[in-house]
C-alpha cells in the first residue's frame, strides 16, 4: 500500500527543460563583458549547483580574469535570467498530466531546486503550474543547498510527516544524495542534467523511464 504523503520535485532537469535559457542568460552576461560565451553542451554539465557554480565552471574553464567583482557577474546573471525565464524552456513529456492529478490528491507537493528563488516562482509561473506546489524552495531560501538535506527536513516538519512518508523526484546525483542525506526514497527520471554521467550510477532507489511512470507506480501500489 502506498504510504507516501509528501512529494518532492527538484526543477531543472526532471520538471523543465531549462537549459538553453539558463546558457542564453549566462550568454547574454558575459557579451556584456565582452566574454567569451558557453555552449549548450558545456551548460548542460554545468547546471544544476546553483548560479554560482555555474559561473566558477565558466570562469575557471575559460581562465576569466575581469576588473568587474564576481558578485556583479552574478548579480547580472540573475538580472538576465529573470528576464529571460520561461521564454526558452519547456515541461518535459507527461509532467503536467502527473502534477495536475497528483494535486488533486491528497499528497502534499514541493519544489526543492538550487535555481534561486526569484528564477523557480518566475519559470514555473511561466509555465502556469506554480499553483500545484505547496512549497518552492529556491537555492538561496537556507543557508546551504543540495545535497545539503535542510530544505527535506524543514518540508517535513512543515507538514508532519516522517522520512519513509516522503518520496524525492530528481535528475541528478545532486538529487539523489539529498534524498539518502535526508534518509528518504529517491526515484529518478532518465532525462536531464547529470553532469555526464548516467544516473544509475548514483544508485536511486528507482530509475523510470518516464515522468508519465510516477503515476503509474503510485497507482499501482494503492492496488490491494
Amino acid at each position: 500500500m502506498n504510504c507516501y504523503k509528501l512529494i518532492i520535485f527538484d526543477l531543472d532537469g526532471t520538471l523543465l527543460d531549462t537549459v538553453e535559457e539558463i546558457a542564453a542568460s549566462m550568454n547574454d552576461m558575459l557579451s556584456e563583458f565582452d566574454l567569451p560565451n558557453v555552449t549548450l553542451d558545456q551548460a548542460k554539465n554545468w547546471v544544476g549547483k546553483g548560479a554560482p557554480h555555474f559561473l566558477n565552471q565558466v570562469m575557471d574553464y575559460h581562465q576569466l580574469k575581469v576588473d568587474v567583482g564576481y558578485d556583479e557577474l552574478l548579480q547580472r546573471f540573475y538580472h538576465y535570467y529573470e528576464r529571460r525565464s520561461g521564454t526558452g524552456s519547456s515541461l518535459y513529456p507527461g509532467v503536467m498530466e502527473a502534477l495536475e492529478a497528483l494535486y488533486g490528491s491528497d499528497y502534499k507537493l514541493s519544489v526543492v531546486t538550487n535555481k534561486f528563488k526569484r528564477g523557480a516562482d518566475k519559470v514555473l509561473q511561466s509555465h502556469k503550474i506554480d499553483h500545484l506546489f505547496d512549497d518552492i524552495i529556491g537555492g538561496d531560501s537556507f543557508e546551504h543547498k543540495k545535497p545539503d538535506p535542510i530544505a527535506v527536513h524543514y518540508l517535513m516538519k512543515k507538514h508532519g510527516v516522517q522520512p519513509e512518508q516522503v518520496l524525492f523526484i530528481g535528475d541528478s546525483t545532486t538529487d539523489v544524495s539529498t534524498a539518502k542525506n535526508a534518509g528518504v526514497e529517491v526515484w529518478a527520471v532518465p532525462y536531464g542534467y547529470n553532469h555526464g554521467q548516467p544516473i544509475e550510477l548514483a544508485n536511486p532507489n528507482r530509475v523510470m523511464s518516464s515522468f508519465s511512470d510516477v503515476l503509474d507506480i503510485l497507482n499501482a501500489r494503492q492496488i490491494p
